[in-house]
């Protein structure tokens, strides 16, 4: 756990998984992490307590997402499943239906009020209802297994081990476009109403045009506006806002990148001059 105005790490280390810890999400009151174990543990963000493990699954945790305000959790797993929980409280957390229908093991799962969509190694996105949890879709198109994505209104961003980066509407199920630059496997995406930036195994992190990309017309080389070339190992993570990206990698860093002050496109592939503030060598 980081102090996010120091960037300092507090003494506070939560113990508890007996295998590597492969997803986490934290609000203001939990933190929540899925393992290698195949469980789910629960902690208090103040006291740093373990207050709860969720046991179902029977191979690794891949990812999870949780939202206490609409009462709900999605979890998956290598075992190929998809869980839904119903969160009443930190403690009282209960197993609502279980989703099944990937060959392959669910490596990152999203929700909203109307739509659950999870990725897989078995190169499709599936939609399900989050109402009923009823199948509604497939999404086919990648050529090898989808390792990330992110669901927001319509919009649907994945990431394959192909390299590529698709974009999708999620109601009729069309690939809108596919965005090529990447030479390894694509491991983390995120988007806004403006950009996308993706993370990969090449140790690059490109910045997308995501308003461009929607448009047909738009060539696809001018779609990635800013390519940052500093991790010298696999981008595993990152997050962003209008400010500034936060970046984790195989190298044992963090990077938090400055967006005000980056270069400019064409310098963006140049490692001297760049704006970004080293966190931690692990």
């Amino acid at each position: 756990m980081w102090d996010r105005q120091t960037l300092q790490q507090y003494s506070k280390v939560l113990t508890g998984h007996t295998g590597s810890v492969l997803c986490l999400q934290h609000d203001d009151k939990v933190i929540i992490s899925g393992s290698s174990d195949s469980t789910v543990r629960v902690w208090d963000v103040e006291s740093g307590e373990m207050v709860n493990t969720l046991i179902h699954h029977c191979e690794a945790v891949l990812h999870l997402s949780f939202n206490f305000k609409n009462g709900m959790m999605v979890t998956c797993s290598k075992d190929r499943s998809i869980a839904v929980w119903d969160m009443i409280s930190p403690t009282e957390i209960n197993l609502r239906r279980v989703l099944v229908g990937h060959r392959a093991a669910v490596n990152v799962v999203d929700f909203d009020e109307k739509y659950i969509v999870s990725a897989s190694g078995d190169r499709t996105i599936k939609v399900w209802s989050t109402s009923s949890c009823e199948f509604v879709r497939t999404l086919n198109g990648h050529k090898r297994g989808i390792a990330c994505l992110q669901y927001h209104d319509r919009l649907v961003v994945s990431g394959s081990s192909d390299n590529t980066i698709r974009l999708w509407d999620i109601e009729c199920g069309a690939c809108l476009r596919v965005l090529e630059g990447h030479e390894e496997l694509v491991r983390c995406i995120r988007f806004d109403s403006k950009r996308i930036v993706s993370g990969a195994y090449d140790g690059k992190i490109k910045v997308w045009d995501l308003q461009a990309a929607m448009d047909p017309r738009a060539p696809a080389g001018t779609l990635c506006i800013r390519t940052l070339v500093e991790h010298s190992g696999r981008v595993f993570r990152l997050q962003f806002d209008e400010f500034q990206i936060v970046s984790s990698s195989h190298d044992d860093t963090i990077l938090i990148w400055d967006f005000l002050n980056c270069n400019p496109p064409e310098s963006s592939n140049s490692r001297e001059d760049r704006t970004y503030t080293y966190v931690s060598n692990f």
